[in-house]
């Protein structure tokens, strides 16, 4: 065999196994027992081009084969993938120091399918800005996930879980695609949309369906749902909402409809659960609600996003919850 052919043979072993390795990462982030240090293991992973360009290829044959890609991972390669180090698990604080208090605060993440494989993603506690050549802005809310596609002078947003603001010049046309609803900004005017997208019951699920809030800072947009015919018109100062009887526009306080932008995190009258998922994003580790009690409780007030500890301190104190702490990061309110 010629040098050549050698060096042709190792290039393409290296490939398989590096192919078996992304094979194996999308098999451990779906097994529903993956941690926060897993998907922060693999995010280093992924940092190198050769290893994204692979987890990518991998993450197409799981859209579609599925569970058939499970049975193709042999043992030793999901051996050979890196475990977290010490430094990583600390750093996170996620779910405390051991096995046993992953188990006890459900440690293990689920992660969406479009979130896995999302171009643009943050990680907890991370705001982020993107600009585009022709101006147009994204600015991504902490746990942000979505794909990006751009045709001509026209922008297809797909936002798969957090929360976006959009910031469209007069010549360019965006479209945000969130959950089954479709909102496109009007041109000859600048335009400024606020998205938010989560899963309908606050469970990360691979197909679950999404509860999505548009806000239209200014300028103007068409709004649709697959629950409505008719396409709505928001207007600057109105927004709309999906899930639970909502659909119908309303006005909105533009000043504080993106306030994480400014570093604050700002309620009014908003229920608890919906409280208790955004301090999530800000916060290593995990707040869980024990009872139905405290879920039905509602929050007013304004808090800052570099200090989601001494705001969950305040609203347990407001609303007379006792807190109970297991392990460095899992909280339990009731």
């Amino acid at each position: 065999m010629t040098g050549a052919e050698n060096e042709n043979r190792s290039g393409e072993l290296a490939n398989a196994s590096l192919d078996a390795q992304a094979r194996a990462w999308i098999v451990r982030l779906t097994s529903g027992s993956a941690t926060q240090a897993d998907a922060d293991a693999c995010a280093a992973w992924r940092a190198n081009p050769d290893h994204e360009a692979a987890f990518r290829v991998a993450a197409r044959l799981w859209q579609q084969t599925g569970p058939a890609l499970r049975t193709s991972v042999s043992a030793p390669d999901m051996q050979a993938l890196p475990r977290p180090t010490r430094r990583q698990v600390l750093r996170r604080a996620a779910w405390g120091a051991g096995a046993a208090s992953l188990a006890a605060g459900g440690g293990a993440i689920a992660l969406r399918w479009p979130e896995l494989s999302a171009t643009y993603r943050t990680g907890t506690g991370e705001v982020r800005s993107v600009r585009l050549p022709d101006g147009t802005r994204l600015d991504l809310d902490a746990q942000t996930a979505l794909d990006l596609e751009t045709i001509g002078q026209r922008h297809v947003v797909s936002l798969h879980a957090g929360a976006l603001v959009v910031t469209a010049p007069e010549s360019v046309s965006v479209t945000i695609w969130a959950g089954d609803t479709r909102t496109s900004t009007r041109p000859a005017q600048t335009a400024e949309l606020a998205v938010t997208c989560r899963p309908a019951d606050d469970v990360a699920g691979w197909f679950g369906h999404a509860d999505v809030g548009i806000a239209c800072l200014s300028g103007e947009a068409d709004f649709q749902s697959r629950a409505s015919v008719t396409p709505m018109r928001l207007r600057a100062g109105y927004g709309v909402e999906t899930g639970h009887g909502a659909g119908t526009v309303h006005g909105i306080d533009t000043a504080t409809a993106a306030a994480w932008r400014r570093g604050l995190l700002v309620f009014r009258d908003t229920p608890l659960a919906a409280v208790v998922s955004d301090l999530n994003r800000y916060r290593s580790g995990r707040i869980m609600l024990a009872s139905a009690a405290a879920t039905s409780r509602r929050v007013t007030g304004v808090f800052h996003l570099d200090r989601p500890d001494e705001a969950l301190a305040s609203i347990g104190t407001a609303l007379g919850l006792i807190e109970y702490r297991l392990g460095a990061g899992l909280v339990v309110l009731r």
